[in-house]
């Protein structure tokens, strides 16, 4: 069944792939996005190709309340997916106030602006359970960010929670673990305009830059190999969580998490040389001390996502390394 679906940050790596596919199966989509991280590009792209369904308008969701509640007016959402906000996790503690303003704000107008007859779709992150001791993690697993980004995250989902109680509004919060990779068609890269924070996108700046090597940010934990284990999923197969999310809505009362990724940990040193690998790349590795706010471990049990969404991550780590690579150097047709 065809939606109308308002798109926050869909000029974005993850929004963007969304975006993309749901548009491929005929959903009419409002784009909305500041630009503050991407370029125009994937939105001429959309505009010329999906011209029938697609609307974009270039918002600051943290500070224009006034023109969002026009669009939603007018456009009439039968789900908001709002992927918009700044997500480094290192840049997080260095500008604390930029990512309250930026990414709790933005949370709060929308919900300022949607009523029952919207449901909602919340992008957040694996970092509202901070470094916790009991791994997989569970949607039931403590709630204890230990970076400003994870305790954004948690006061969005917050705020989300009272509004599905006081105004009805039925939601679903997708707490991601580690996005990566590319579309299968390859025409959304995890591009960026400022310097890249996460490592992926580290990986792929060498690569196109011929850097020789690219900093690890501690080797003394206690893992397989000293380095941070995280579960990797491939953005194509987060993407198709939050279409199998949009169908669920139909059948919940109020609100849901549910956790988006694979239950596999991979460590930093084990992506890297996936990476290098299949991509016959050579980038080296250059240990530096620990980051403040990155955890150990972090990796998913994604039990209750395959169960009630029917969902389940198919990509494997070799996948993502490769096509992350080829569409970076993929132009779009």
């Amino acid at each position: 069944m065809t939606k109308r679906i308002l798109v926050t940050g869909a000029a974005g790596y993850i929004g963007g792939t969304f975006t993309y596919e749901a548009l491929k199966r005929n959903h009419i989509i409002f784009g909305l996005d500041n630009f503050s991280n991407s370029t125009p590009k994937y939105i001429d792209f959309f505009k010329e190709r999906f011209h029938e369904n697609f609307y974009f308008s270039e918002l600051d969701l943290s500070i224009s309340k006034i023109d969002l509640k026009k669009i939603i007016f007018s456009f009439k959402p039968d789900v908001v997916l709002h992927f918009a906000g700044l997500k480094a996790v290192g840049e997080s503690e260095q500008k604390p106030d930029l990512y309250w303003k930026n990414n709790v704000n933005a949370t709060l107008n929308i919900l300022d602006c949607i009523d029952k007859n919207t449901d909602l779709i919340f992008s957040s992150s694996a970092t509202v359970y901070g470094d916790s001791s009991k791994q997989p993690l569970t949607e039931k697993s403590r709630i204890q960010a230990t970076s400003v980004y994870g305790e954004t995250k948690i006061a969005s989902e917050k705020l989300i929670k009272e509004a599905s109680t006081s105004k009805g509004i039925k939601a679903i919060s997708l707490r991601y673990f580690n996005p990566v990779g590319a579309h299968k068609d390859f025409v959304i890269s995890e591009d960026f305009l400022n310097k890249p924070n996460n490592l992926m996108p580290k990986l792929i700046e060498s690569a196109k830059k011929n850097i020789n090597s690219i900093d690890i940010y501690g080797n003394d934990y206690a893992t397989k190999d000293g380095t941070g284990e995280r579960d990797y999923i491939h953005v194509q197969d987060l993407v198709e969580g939050h279409l199998k999310a949009i169908e669920k809505l139909k059948v919940i009362e109020n609100i849901e998490f549910y956790n988006l990724g694979t239950g596999n940990p991979i460590s930093v040193i084990e992506l890297i040389d996936t990476f290098n690998r299949v991509n016959k790349l050579n980038i080296k590795k250059n240990f530096v001390a620990r980051r403040r706010g990155d955890v150990e471990v972090c990796y998913a049990d994604p039990s209750k996502a395959m169960h009630e969404l029917e969902w389940k991550a198919k990509y494997n780590l070799a996948e993502m390394c490769r096509d992350a690579w080829v569409a970076v150097n993929y132009e779009l047709k």
